[in-house]
């Protein structure tokens, strides 16, 4: 027969077990007593019992307590997250709303790019309206000298016409890839770009190849400095050339002559100072030109700039000399190269390697000292 516990009335067999497995109270039966048991001891047991029943009760509130807090405590922090999820919503949103005003602004740089090609095909269309009428003024020529110019310019404005044609069908197939484009997806829209951007350089670049024999053609005007009166028609047509070498040689002998020099000798702080910004723009353009960019006076500037270098004249230390010297190719290994040993090529020399006047034989080593910091200090670079 089963007995419960006096505390937690949890059930259990009499005699099998000592204590609640519940509340863990004792249940082991009294033993006989001769006579029966006192009336005294069962009424401070019933007590004992009561107060293990009291205590039971509350310890069961605590645990309840106590779960109810835990309960309590997920909820927050599932409240924490659903508002986490709800502001990374509103982000998405946002984020979502550039994107698209950032593909209209795109669309619309594309509509600009458009339009300036067509004013360049314009202008390029008033080019070859100069050029005929040059074809006019050179019917006043000899006759033996007309024909074969004239042959000439009638076969290349025949070529103009056809990439005039080719780059308006060209436009056309561009206009119509624009209309396809904002039907397709975001993932897409960036390589399209890319490849309209690429076809309107190409093609640009074969209108210029196609336009330089025509301009070659015209006699070149003689480059003039209007501050020195000195012409630096010869320096153009050595670098135009690309007789690299004969042009450093003469870019050192026109500024020793802009500088006074009757002979060969150096170049001072006073004479690049007062040397005239009219003729040192006109000789670093001419390099920076024809070079595409890879040599000149300017592009030294830069280089020594970005060495640690600064434009104010100041020395910079051996180290930030060193450091130049070795960025444009005049130091090789740790050894200084002499004139005649450098490159004379801008498809295998480094950048601003040439000119180096200043260090051509007579030239005083001027870009290691005062002379070349006041150079490379010109604010008209």
């Amino acid at each position: 027969m089963m007995a419960k516990c006096p505390v937690c009335e949890t059930e259990y067999t009499p005699n099998e077990v000592e204590t609640c497995s519940v509340c863990g109270y004792d249940l082991t039966p009294y033993p006989p007593i001769i006579g029966g048991i006192p009336s005294g001891f069962l009424e401070k047991e019933k007590k004992r019992i009561a107060a293990a029943k009291r205590v039971w009760k509350l310890s069961r509130l605590n645990s309840a307590q106590l779960m109810v807090s835990k309960v309590q405590s997920q909820l927050d922090e599932t409240t924490r997250k659903i508002e986490g999820f709800t502001q990374s919503q509103s982000q998405l949103e946002s984020q979502i709303e550039a994107i698209a005003s950032q593909l209209q602004s795109q669309s619309q740089a594309i509509a600009s790019q458009l339009q300036s090609q067509s004013q360049a095909i314009a202008s390029q269309s008033q080019s070859l309206s100069r050029i005929e009428s040059q074809i006019e003024a050179i019917a006043s020529q000899s006759q033996s000298q007309l024909e074969s110019q004239i042959e000439a310019i009638a076969s290349q404005l025949q070529s103009q016409n056809e990439a005039i044609a080719s780059q308006s069908q060209s436009l056309s197939r561009i206009e119509s890839q624009i209309e396809a484009i904002a039907s397709q997806s975001q993932s897409r829209l960036e390589s399209q770009i890319e490849a309209i951007a690429s076809q309107l350089q190409s093609q640009n670049k074969a209108i210029v190849s196609q336009l330089q024999p025509m301009v070659e053609q015209v006699q070149e005007t003689p480059i003039v400095s209007s501050s020195s009166g000195f012409d630096y028609t010869e320096l153009n047509r050595l670098l135009k050339s690309g007789n690299w070498k004969a042009a450093d040689e003469e870019t050192a002998k026109m500024m020793w002559r802009v500088a006074g020099k009757t002979q060969a000798g150096y170049l001072d702080e006073d004479d690049i100072k007062n040397f005239p910004g009219e003729d040192l723009r006109i000789i670093d353009g001419l390099w920076v030109k024809h070079s595409n960019g890879h040599f000149g006076f300017s592009v030294q500037k830069q280089i020594y700039i970005n060495c640690g270098g600064k434009p104010d004249g100041s020395y910079p230390g051996d180290t930030i000399v060193y450091r130049f010297a070795d960025e444009v190719g005049w130091r090789v290994g740790g050894s200084w190269l002499s004139w005649k040993d450098y490159t004379f090529s801008p498809g295998s020399a480094k950048m601003g390697h040439l000119p180096a006047a200043g260090r051509l034989p007579g030239g005083g080593g001027w870009w290691l000292g005062r002379t070349s910091r006041c150079l490379l200090s010109r604010t008209d670079l």
